[in-house]
Parts: C-alpha cells; sequence; structure tokens
C-alpha cells in the first residue's frame, strides 16, 4: 500500500478507533456501573444476612439469660432478679422483630420467625407462672413446678428453630456471597477494557478499603470499650468469667474467678480447676459440663457448688455458662465453653438461717397450740363443775338474793369461758384452720336472730334504746356463712351497748345494687374514741387504753377476731368516730348469687323478747350409763343429770377403770347401754380406751367428752371409734338428749351404718 493509501486509510481508521474507543468506554462504563450497583446491592443483600445471623444469636443470648434469671429468682426469692428477667425477654422480643425487618422478602423465614415468637410467648407463660408459684406457694412449690414441667422442652425447640433459621441464613449467605464475586469478577474484567475504568475501579477499591479498615479500627476500639465495660460490670457484680477452649483444653480466667476459685494462674486446665471443687460435689459438676457441651441436645449450664481453698475454708459458688458450637445442626461440634461463677456463700448461709428460722417458728406454733389445748383442757375441766354445780343449785334454791347470787357465778363463769373462746377463735384464725362454709341463708331471718338476742342485753340498761332499720329493699337469701357474720355483729352491737349508757344503739341494713354490696352499720352514742384510739382498735389483745379495760372489762380480742372474719368472707370494716360523741362500725360485704338476688323490703319489728331460759325436755331414760373421768366433780354433776332424767350410772375414773368395767358387764349379761368417755387422762387416756374397747368387740354407743375444743377435736374422737362429741362445760340438756338419742332412738343396726357413712 502506498504512502497515501496509508494516510488515508489511518485518517479513515482513527475517527473508527476513536468511535470504537468511545463506544467501548461508553459501554464498559455503564457495564461497570451495572456491575458496582450489583455488587453494592448484593454486598448489602450480604450484610442483612449477617445481621440477621447476628440477631438469631442476640435472641438465643436473650432467651437463655431470661431463662438462667427465672431460675435464680426461683431459687432466691430476690425480686431484683425479675428487673434482667424481663429485659432478657424484652430484648429477644426486639431483636425477633427485627430479625423479621431483615427477612421481609423470605417468606419462609417469616414463617420460622412466627413460630419462634409463637415460641417464645408460650415458653414466657410457663417461666412468669412459675415465678408467680414462687411468689405465692414459696421455693418448694415452684421447684415442684420447675420438675414436673418438663421446662427445657420449649427452650429445646426454641433453640432448634433458631439453628434451623441459621442455617437458612447461611446457605443464603453462600449463594449470596457467590453472586457478589461474580460481580467483582465482571467489574475486573471490564476494568481490562479501559484503562480511565481501570482506574476508577482501583481509585474505588482503595477508597473502600481505606474506608473498611477505618471501620475495623472504629470496631476494634468499640469493641475494647465493650470488653472493658463488661469487665467492670463483672467486678461490680464480683463475678469472675471463664472461657473454655475446647480444642486445646485450655482454660483462660480472670482475676475474680481465680479469687473465688483460690486457682493462681490464669491460664489453667480444666481438670486442675476441678481440682478445688469440693469432693461431693466434683462429680455432679463434670456430668454438668458434659450435658452442656454435648453436641447432641447441650444442656445450659447452671450449678450452685462448693470450692475447697486451700486454707481449708469451704465456699459455695454459682456457676453459669454455655457452649459455642460450629459446624452444621447435624454434624456441629463445640469450640468454646464460657461462663461467670460469683460466690454465693453468704445467701446460702442467710437461706440456712431462714431455714432455721423457719423450723423454729414451726416448734413455736407447735408448742402454742399444745399450751391452747392444756390451758382450754385444764379451765374447762373445772368450768364444767362450776357451771354444773350452779344449774343444780339453781334446782334446789328458792330465795331470790340466793339464786341471784348463783346466777352472778354462773354469768361470770360464761363470760371466762367466752374469753378462752375468743383466745382460741383468734389462734385457729391464725393458723388458718378457721375455714368459712358459704351456704345460702335468710338476711332478714338472721338479722331478726341477732335482733332478739340483743335486744335482751340492751334491756338491762334502762336508758339505752336498741333498734334495726332497714334502708330500701335488701336480698331476701345470700351465700355467707351465716354463722361466723352472726358472731361478727353480736360483737360489734355488744360493744355497741357495753359502751353506751343511755342513748341509741342502731343496726342500720343497706343494699347496693349497683355494685352487689350489702351494708351492716352498728351505730351508737356512747363514749366514743380519740384517732389514736382508733388505730389500736383492731390489733389483738388491745383497746382504747387502759381505763377501757378498767372499767369495761373484756379481752381486746373481739374486733381483731371480727375483722379477720369479715376479710375471710371478702369484705371489710371500717370505723368513724369521735371522742365523746359515739361510734359507727361499718360492714361491707360483696353480695353474689348464681341464680340471682331477689330483693324484698323487711321491716323490723321490736318485741317485746325478754331473756329465754333454755328449760330441759321432759326426758325420761331407761338405761345403764358408764361415765369416765378423771375429776371427780364432773363424774358427780354429770351422773346428777343422767340420773334425774331416770338413767342407772356408773362412773370409773380413768380408761382402764373403763375397760374393765365394760367388761365385766358384759361378761355378767348386764352391759352397759352407753358409755361417756373424758379423752384426757392419766394411765390410760379415752381415746386408748375405746380402741381397746371396739378391739374387745364392745360396740355400745362412746360419747367423747373432752376440753380441748380445738379444731380437729371432733373428727378425731370419732375417728378414734367414738359415736357422738360433748365439750366442756357439759351441757346437761344436751347431755340428757345423746343418752336419749343413743339408747332409746337410734337402734345397733342404725349405729352400724352410721359408722360405716362416717368411715368412707
Amino acid at each position: 500500500m502506498n504512502a497515501p493509501l496509508q494516510l488515508h486509510t489511518r485518517r479513515l481508521l482513527e475517527p473508527t478507533a476513536i468511535s470504537l474507543v468511545i463506544v467501548v468506554l461508553v459501554v464498559s462504563g455503564v457495564i461497570a456501573v451495572r456491575n458496582f450497583k450489583q455488587l453494592r446491592d448484593t454486598r448489602l443483600i450480604v450484610r442483612e444476612t449477617n445481621e440477621a445471623l447476628g440477631t438469631l444469636r442476640d435472641i438465643e443470648t436473650a432467651i437463655i439469660d431470661a431463662e438462667g434469671n427465672q431460675l435464680r429468682f426461683l431459687i432466691s426469692g430476690d425480686n431484683s432478679e425479675l428487673v434482667p428477667f424481663e429485659l432478657a425477654l424484652s430484648r429477644a422480643q426486639q431483636q425477633l422483630a427485627e430479625f423479621e425487618a431483615l427477612t421481609r422478602n423470605n417468606a419462609a423465614q417469616q414463617s420460622s420467625a412466627r413460630q419462634v415468637r409463637k415460641l417464645i410467648n408460650e415458653r414466657t407463660e410457663e417461666l412468669r407462672r412459675m415465678i408467680t408459684v414462687r411468689q405465692r406457694e414459696g421455693a418448694k412449690a415452684a421447684e415442684e413446678t420447675f420438675v414436673s414441667g418438663g421446662s427445657k422442652r420449649k427452650i429445646e425447640q426454641v433453640i432448634a428453630k433458631l439453628d434451623e433459621m441459621r442455617l437458612v441464613e447461611s446457605e443464603l449467605m453462600t449463594v449470596r456471597a457467590e453472586v457478589a464475586e461474580e460481580s467483582y469478577r465482571g467489574g475486573i474484567a471490564t476494568s481490562i477494557l479501559s484503562t480511565l475504568t481501570g482506574l476508577i475501579l482501583v481509585g474505588g477499591v482503595l477508597y473502600l478499603l481505606e474506608r473498611n479498615r477505618a471501620k475495623a479500627e472504629h470496631a476494634a476500639a468499640s469493641l475494647r470499650v465493650t470488653r472493658e465495660q463488661l469487665q467492670r460490670a463483672l467486678d461490680a457484680g464480683e463475678m469472675g468469667a471463664w472461657n473454655f477452649d475446647l480444642r486445646s483444653k485450655r482454660l483462660t480466667t480472670d482475676a475474680t474467678f481465680r479469687r473465688i476459685n483460690d486457682i493462681t494462674t490464669p491460664e489453667n486446665t480444666l481438670n486442675a480447676a476441678l481440682g478445688m471443687v469440693h469432693p461431693e460435689d466434683r462429680r455432679q459438676v463434670r456430668e454438668a459440663i458434659e450435658q452442656a457441651t454435648s453436641p447432641h441436645n447441650p444442656e445450659p449450664y447452671r450449678m450452685e457448688y462448693r470450692v475447697v481453698h486451700r486454707d481449708g475454708s469451704v465456699r459455695w459458688v454459682l456457676a453459669q455458662g454455655a457452649s459455642h458450637f460450629d459446624g452444621s445442626s447435624q454434624n456441629q461440634y463445640p469450640v468454646s465453653f464460657d461462663g461467670t461463677v460469683v460466690d454465693i456463700t453468704d445467701r446460702k448461709s442467710r437461706e440456712s438461717r431462714l431455714i432455721e428460722s423457719e423450723q423454729l417458728a414451726s416448734a413455736a406454733n407447735r408448742s402454742k397450740s399444745e399450751f391452747l389445748t392444756n390451758m382450754s383442757h385444764e379451765i374447762r375441766t373445772p368450768m364444767a363443775a362450776i357451771l354444773g354445780y350452779a344449774d343444780v343449785l339453781l334446782e334446789h334454791l328458792k330465795d331470790p338474793d340466793n339464786r341471784n347470787c348463783v346466777s352472778i357465778m354462773k354469768r361470770n363463769g360464761e363470760h371466762l369461758l367466752s374469753l378462752i373462746n375468743d383466745i382460741l377463735d383468734l389462734s385457729r384464725i391464725e393458723a388458718g384452720k378457721v375455714s368459712i362454709a358459704r351456704l345460702p341463708c335468710s338476711l332478714p331471718d338472721l338479722i331478726a336472730e341477732v335482733e332478739t338476742l340483743m335486744r335482751v342485753r340492751a334491756e338491762q340498761k334502762p336508758n339505752l334504746h336498741f333498734e334495726v332499720n332497714y334502708d330500701g329493699q335488701v336480698p331476701w337469701i345470700i351465700e355467707t356463712d351465716a354463722t361466723r357474720l352472726r358472731q361478727v355483729l353480736i360483737n360489734l352491737i355488744g360493744n355497741a351497748i357495753k359502751f353506751t349508757e343511755h342513748g341509741n344503739v342502731t343496726l342500720a341494713v343497706r343494699f347496693y345494687n349497683s355494685n352487689k354490696v350489702l351494708e351492716l352499720s352498728v351505730q351508737d352514742s356512747g363514749i366514743g374514741m380519740s384517732g389514736e384510739q382508733q388505730q389500736r382498735l383492731f390489733k389483738p389483745f388491745s383497746q382504747g387504753d387502759s381505763s377501757v379495760t378498767r372499767q369495761y372489762g373484756g379481752s381486746g380480742l373481739g374486733l381483731a377476731i371480727s375483722q379477720r372474719l369479715i376479710r375471710m368472707l371478702g369484705g371489710e370494716i371500717e370505723i368513724t368516730s369521735q371522742l365523746g360523741l359515739g361510734s359507727t362500725f361499718t360492714v361491707r360485704l360483696p353480695i353474689d348469687s348464681a341464680q340471682g338476688l331477689e330483693l324484698i323490703e323487711p321491716h323490723s319489728e321490736p318485741g317485746n323478747a325478754g331473756p329465754v331460759e333454755r328449760v330441759a325436755p321432759a326426758i325420761k331414760l331407761d338405761c345403764r350409763v358408764l361415765i369416765v373421768d378423771d375429776r371427780r366433780d364432773v363424774r358427780h354433776i354429770s351422773q346428777h343429770f343422767l340420773e334425774k332424767a331416770g338413767a342407772t350410772v356408773v362412773t370409773a375414773e380413768d380408761g382402764q377403770q373403763a375397760i374393765d368395767a365394760v367388761l365385766a358387764a358384759r361378761d355378767s349379761a348386764v352391759p352397759f347401754d352407753l358409755i361417756v368417755m373424758d379423752m384426757q387422762m392419766p394411765h390410760v387416756d379415752g381415746l386408748q380406751a375405746t380402741a381397746k374397747l371396739r378391739a374387745a368387740g364392745i360396740q355400745t354407743p362412746i360419747i367423747a367428752l373432752t376440753a380441748d375444743a380445738m379444731k380437729g377435736d371432733r373428727e378425731r374422737c370419732l375417728d378414734g371409734g367414738c359415736d357422738d362429741y360433748l365439750s366442756k362445760p357439759i351441757d346437761h340438756i344436751k347431755l340428757v338428749e345423746l343418752a336419749w338419742r343413743y339408747t332409746q332412738q337410734i337402734s345397733p343396726q342404725e349405729l352400724v351404718v352410721q359408722r360405716q357413712v362416717r368411715n368412707q
């Protein structure tokens, strides 16, 4: 080719080359931009995947933390453990929400997240239920709930599901990393087409590297700060930390761990550390570590054990830890075992003192019950004779002055018994041995009964007027413990009458249908109370002041008992009073009925009720009765009333004499028709004698006689073989009625059926 042709050709090719270069550069730029965008998008996706994996780890850590804090609360009962417990649960929910946001385009992961949330919520309910059991019923009940509830199953399901989700994210990470790699290679290939593109790419890479390096340095600095903060937190909590590398078998510890375990070197072996554990606890600790580091169903590590220092002292520690695993869920293997340890010797000492205190308190309660039982027996037994002979004297005396003296003696004896009953009532309430039996009862009838009884007492004061007022309609039938409500009203009205010499005492009855509340107000115009006196009013053995006790008497137990009974019925007692102007006690009770409430308008009509003397029915006995009691006075007074009714009575002083007399009477063909057996006697007591008689085939009815009057006495006597029960002082009318019932009304066949029904 000649020169002109070459020049012409060059001139033709230069624009083409330039155009081609421009096209290549433009195409390369477009491709580079596209590859760069694809690389950026892929890196964002990879970063989100990393963040998703991080949130899964955080969720697992938060759940394990919540489990640990809840278990520490179950053991210690320390409410401060509930704060980190709630924080850990909140953190788990937050991390789960963040995971859902990161995987919003992944339907499978969204479904898995919902399953994990459901499992966490179910587990949270289990944890809170055990916390409630611990708060209400104590550590033992919480432990039983923890053991019986299968507490590990739910958390294992959560962790297994998290492992599945991590596996999905890990697989996505692999795919996305490959896409990122392809984008990077495409960018490199494109950079070869153009030096300018290459320079731009190199510059961009250098810029990104520099920025990443700065970020890495910043992250390293933040990590150091976080580690320092964590160490300060551990130091503040006097918690030691450890890391056990399961590949190198090297145990690394901090200063607090070494101090607690009395270890001198920061790096050690696991066997050396276990050598400081108390020999009795060593096997359990080793087994717990093996379970926590097992690749198959690893369990959370939490142990309380003792360590023995080189000086021979023994310390209690609480160790908690978790293992870190690598590999897939099917082929995972433990890499490290990390945790904390804290000295709990002081807590263990407090727990020991608490157990000792509970044992002492239990012993004190038993001693109190024994004292009350003995006191009841020692006072009621002589009172039986006093009141019984008072009744005998009243039958024989005709002179009014003499009868009045005996009546005064009897009233004071009955007052002494009421004081004993108040003390026993309070003791039963404090011991939780008083039960409430809510049964349907007529409210107007109950009020009328109380009115009739208290009007007799009010009429003993000529300047005092007592009345009952109904304010509107009230329920006809209510469900309550009528006996306990009657006891409270009698106490409140009795106090009002006692502290009011002239004026009025009023029982006002109101029913608020809107909130189903019954209000019973006892208002008087008596001496009233100051604010200071009102504050002491509901405390046991307390009255307004000592002058009140001296002038009016009383044990100071009635209001304390009344308040506790009303609270057991679901209500409350309030008082308003002003010194010198009277007092108002208001009882408010919630009223509920499944069948609805029928409202009526009762009208209280003051009657001419007077003292009603209880007269023995005209009962004629024809039977042989054996009375067994170590007190001569009790034997004689019981014998008097039974013989007066027509019975033939034989007496015995103790259980052995009773056994001999009954067997002798049987052998001589003149058996006893009834046995009245005291339960507390020297040598052979009533229960022992009853058991021996039943074992000998004696089926004679036996009435138990006891002065204990504590809850369970009647059941104990009936379970011991007796057929009925009488408490001292003896109600001679009821004694005669029971003798007639068991000798002349109930046949031997009916008695056998009665015993069989009771024993079912």
